[in-house]
């Protein structure tokens, strides 16, 4: 058996980001052209995405998204992958407050079915795998829930997602705010003619992207029992150190897992969120869209 792990994907089809920078998406990264050591590998290999999976993003599940995710199931290996600031909690786990789906925003939109709608109060279901839980979106396509340590091919692996978005200079536009979808509108325009990035909740950005103290006394919690040792991390974010490094500002999270870094024992820390491949101290690797073996 075989851990391969990779960094952001940011859904399944190429495109350019806000920055114009390219982004490549799973369907291109695992095609066999590109990931051919999938030839050798079966449902009980593994690669780990760090966070920013971004397979499920619309409001509900489009036949693209749809397609994407049969085509991801149907590769001869399991796709595991931690959740990033980049994606969609609503669908992934349940929206936080069911009284927003009265709003125009969910009732009047194109497409939206009652089963759309249901499908927002739950998420995918939640169930025990291999030591933690993980959100199932397709038998092999599982979502790492945080703080958790998974067996994986006889590894110890803690999983922790999440980042704090910085690509929100403008903002974060929430059309519940807004009685008249007009209002809303013109709001959002005036914000697209400002130049400044901005994410608008529950279309673009949700505030489950920072975990959760639950989910970060949790995680401390799991480390703990285990005699705070593992084999391997898996996150989207990085420690403060590797912040400084790069010459950025730490924040809460990066502080925590400075904190993991300093108390707890492991052989290699897997990390994306910052579109680099770089390595740092040997043992902790900042991964984009380079894909590594690691045991």
């Amino acid at each position: 058996m075989s851990i391969y792990v990779t960094g952001d994907t940011h859904g399944s089809v190429p495109f350019y980001s806000w920055r114009r920078v390219p982004v490549d998406g799973f369907m291109h990264r695992l095609s066999a052209d590109n990931f051919p050591e999938q030839e050798e590998m079966t449902k009980e290999d593994y690669v780990v995405i760090c966070g920013d999976f971004g397979g499920v993003w619309e409001m509900f599940e489009t036949k693209k998204e749809k397609e994407a995710l049969e085509w991801l199931e149907h590769r001869p290996f399991t796709t595991l992958f931690v959740p990033g600031n980049h994606e969609n909690y609503d669908r992934l786990t349940g929206i936080e407050d069911p009284e927003r789906l009265n709003h125009w925003m969910y009732t009047r939109m194109a497409g939206m079915t009652r089963e759309n709608l249901d499908a927002l109060r739950t998420g995918y279901p939640r169930k025990e795998w291999n030591g933690g839980y993980v959100r199932e979106l397709r038998p092999s396509v599982l979502m790492l829930e945080s703080g958790y340590i998974f067996d994986i091919d006889g590894r110890r692996c803690f999983s922790f997602g999440g980042a704090q978005s910085h690509d929100i200079e403008g903002g974060i536009l929430d059309p519940v705010q807004f009685r008249r979808k007009s209002d809303y509108k013109g709001r959002r325009d005036s914000l697209a003619h400002s130049g400044k990035s901005y994410r608008i909740h529950g279309i673009s950005w949700w505030p489950k992207e920072m975990p959760s103290e639950e989910d970060m006394e949790r995680g401390l919690r799991e480390l703990l029992q285990n005699g705070n040792r593992v084999d391997f991390i898996f996150s989207h974010d990085a420690p403060s150190y590797v912040y400084l490094a790069l010459g950025f500002t730490p924040g809460k999270l990066n502080g925590y897992f400075e904190q993991i870094k300093n108390t707890v024992q492991y052989k290699g820390w897997f990390f994306g969120h910052l579109h680099e491949n770089r390595s740092f101290e040997g043992k902790d690797f900042l991964l984009y869209e380079q894909i590594i073996r690691i045991n």
